[in-house]
């Protein structure tokens, strides 16, 4: 490509030059904003994390990492997220995406991540070898007078930096019924606290208090166009069950005069669960597209959550070799008493019995399709002979959630 070159931003010069691309290519979504905040304010992003081609002095296209962690059951896992892709429009269809990309990946590959993933565009990204593994964008929606008044000790009241330890004790115990989600650090708390920003969206918390003090909190938009509260985020001691907090917001949002309850949450969430026996009217969510960098040193990586599930079923103590071929190369793991002793990744591989597609495989191994349900879907995912139900214990169905780390 004549002319253009990769550049990653070296002066304020060049960084407004490419909030100046983001403007152009994203219009009234305010880009810009999300982009200095980021380097304004995020504890670990540095213009090493900013991607961008030129074409002389112009920034044409761009792209950023923002790093976070997430964890697969009790593995953490290290993530860089594609996030504000944009090309201006005059030099698309040249495959600028297509270098930052492979600069993206390189970039993560040398300084160790595991997965990447992004929250885009539907199918673009296929091409870069993304599959949709993580439930996103959840919405859950009643009016107010279908939720049963209820009158509760528990109340709402200022959320300051001093709750933030105990937020975040509270919020990684309400996330481990999800099999992926994410971690939190102190500085992204007060990053979110700082710039009221959760996600690319403003927000406020309402702190939950009872007689003995802080038990919980929500975060939460208003929508006055709408008439509505939305709740974007939510953690909540055991003390408070799904009819207290209900009876919480309602009182709250009758004070801001408003009708309509929206809440962001998984539907697995106990909130949400219950307004949806009330009658709530629910989506069809989104999904976090996601690539696993190297096959296999993931699987060696949750290696601990394999054995557990192997552990905790009828196969514990297994010993076995198993081969899963992925048609362009296979992985032999081999078990010894239930425990992997050894993993490699081998070419020529004649052994088929654990056939599959390797993007169908994200879905399998971030719990959103179970091995039958990617049979069914794929013909170039199959298991034969009797390994079927290990793969089921190795591989369960299970939900995930990402609360925001940025």
């Amino acid at each position: 490509m004549k002319d253009y070159t990769f550049a990653k931003p070296e002066s304020d010069g060049e960084f407004e030059a490419l909030f100046k691309m983001m403007d152009a290519v994203f219009g009234e979504e305010d880009v810009r904003s999300i982009t200095r905040r980021f380097v304004e304010h995020h504890p670990v992003m540095n213009k090493e994390h900013f991607f961008m081609v030129k074409k002389g002095e112009k920034v044409v296209a761009g792209l950023l990492l923002i790093p976070q962690v997430w964890k697969l059951g009790d593995v953490e896992l290290k993530v860089a997220e594609m996030g504000c892709v944009g090309t201006d429009p005059e030099h698309r269809r040249i495959n600028l995406q297509r270098v930052l990309n492979n600069e993206f990946d390189e970039y993560a590959k040398q300084h160790g991540f595991d997965l990447c993933a992004l929250a885009g565009i539907p199918f673009f990204y296929r091409q870069f070898g993304y599959q949709y593994a993580v439930q996103l964008n959840y919405s859950t929606e009643i009016p107010l007078d279908k939720i049963p008044e209820k009158e509760t000790e528990f109340r709402i009241g200022d959320f300051t930096d001093d709750h933030i330890d105990k937020a975040d004790i509270i919020l990684r115990k309400s996330q481990e019924r999800y099999l992926v989600h994410s971690v939190r650090s102190q500085e992204i708390w007060e990053m979110q606290q700082k710039t009221g920003t959760y996600g690319a969206d403003p927000f406020q918390t309402a702190g939950l208090f009872h007689e003995n003090g802080f038990v919980g909190y929500y975060r939460y938009s208003v929508d006055q166009e709408k008439k509505s509260i939305k709740i974007k985020e939510l953690a909540l001691d055991e003390k408070i069950s799904p009819e207290d907090l209900a009876g919480v917001i309602v009182k709250h949002a009758s004070l801001l005069g408003l009708t309509t309850v929206n809440t962001g949450l998984s539907h697995q969430d106990e909130f949400s669960k219950f307004l949806i026996s009330l009658g709530a009217k629910t989506n069809r969510p989104y999904a976090w597209q996601v690539k696993i960098l190297d096959l296999t040193k993931f699987l060696a990586q949750i290696s601990p959550v394999l054995e557990l599930r192997i552990k905790n079923s009828e196969f514990k103590g297994v010993s076995k070799e198993l081969v899963m071929n992925f048609w362009k190369f296979a992985i032999k793991m081999e078990f010894q008493d239930g425990k992997m002793t050894d993993i490699e990744k081998v070419y020529g591989e004649e052994d088929r019995t654990i056939g599959w597609n390797p993007y169908a495989f994200i879905q399998l191994a971030l719990g959103y399709k179970d091995r039958k349900e990617l049979e069914e879907m794929y013909p170039d995912f199959r298991v034969r002979g009797d390994v079927g139900g290990l793969i089921d214990v190795m591989f369960p169905k299970q939900p995930g959630y990402i609360h925001y780390c940025y």
